[in-house]
């Protein structure tokens, strides 16, 4: 059932795709939609999310109608699947995989002192977030698709293996820290997209995250610049239309030539800050309001 999508962002995404950016840029509506659009171009998709202890409810799931996505893959609709990485089932995994007895693995973590004693432990939180999503990249989903809520979450996953290499460099955990890397260190496997704002905060932040993905080796699929406002004019069109709504003080077209001006130029700046890789892009994504229409709104989704 698949089309073509050469010339959108469906066309580049990885197996493994990391949706990043700082909050308000629309990065949860991005991966809603591109996780829909997956599904509905006939890919078997899961949309992960990182469980939150604040006790919202979570904005990824609520496009769903659900509060909170499960622990446990469950479908959402045909094709696609929703998750919610939690590190302590991740632990739990972990452990159960060496000791080889669920029970024993629940009764370790359930005992105050030594859950106290983990808890304290070089990035023990991390490493369980890590092994659960480790367990997804080795399953048959064609395409995940994962919304991290925050920079942090995306370089402390991204910086765990080598952190606990440096410690631990032999044994079981070693050697899921190195089959973990061996995905979302590969360029045909994985990528992660940033999404930003035509504002200079934004963009500036935007970058300065690129910079530190670069640091840990994942590969880098782009910059998605949302809320692309909608341009009908040629560059000498603009000029004549800023030139007329001056003399006339037509307020409203000029705020609207502004936003066009400042979106192009946060576009030249992000491709200035990825001109050293040749495989990353500047995608522009319109004004998303419903992002249950998902492959239409993808296919939107196109190079600056």
């Amino acid at each position: 059932m698949g089309i073509d999508t050469s010339s959108t962002i469906l066309g580049s995404l990885r197996r493994v795709n990391l949706i990043s950016g700082k909050g308000g840029v629309g990065r949860t509506t991005i991966a809603s939609t591109l996780a829909r659009a997956s599904a509905k171009d006939g890919k078997k998709t899961l949309l992960l999310e990182i469980e939150d202890d604040s006790g919202w409810d979570s904005p990824l799931a609520g496009g769903f109608g659900m509060k909170h996505f499960k622990a446990d893959s469950q479908l959402l609709e045909p094709g696609l699947y929703g998750m919610r990485l939690s590190s302590r089932s991740g632990q739990e995994r972990f452990l159960t995989s060496f000791l080889k007895v669920g029970s024993l693995s629940q009764m370790v973590l359930g005992n105050q002192g030594i859950k106290w004693f983990l808890e304290g432990a070089p990035a023990f939180r991390e490493m369980g977030y890590f092994y659960h999503l480790l367990l997804q990249l080795r399953s048959d989903y064609e395409r995940i698709i994962l919304d991290l809520p925050a920079t942090g979450h995306f370089l402390g996953l991204a910086r765990l293996p080598n952190l606990i290499l440096k410690l631990i460099p032999f044994g079981p955990i070693a050697e899921r820290m190195r089959e973990g890397q061996g995905y979302l260190h590969d360029p045909a496997v994985s990528a992660a997209f940033i999404v930003t704002l035509p504002q200079d905060l934004p963009v500036s932040e935007a970058v300065e995250l690129k910079t530190e993905i670069s640091k840990e080796a994942i590969p880098l699929g782009g910059f998605i610049l949302n809320r692309a406002p909608f341009n009908p004019f040629t560059g000498e069109e603009e000029q004549i239309l800023f030139a007329l709504s001056q003399k006339s003080k037509t307020s409203k077209l000029l705020i609207e030539l502004e936003r066009i001006k400042r979106f192009r130029e946060a576009g030249l700046r992000l491709k200035e800050a990825i001109r050293d890789f040749p495989e990353a892009r500047v995608w522009t994504a319109p004004e998303i309001i419903n992002p249950s229409e998902g492959l239409s709104l993808a296919q939107r989704i196109v190079p600056a």
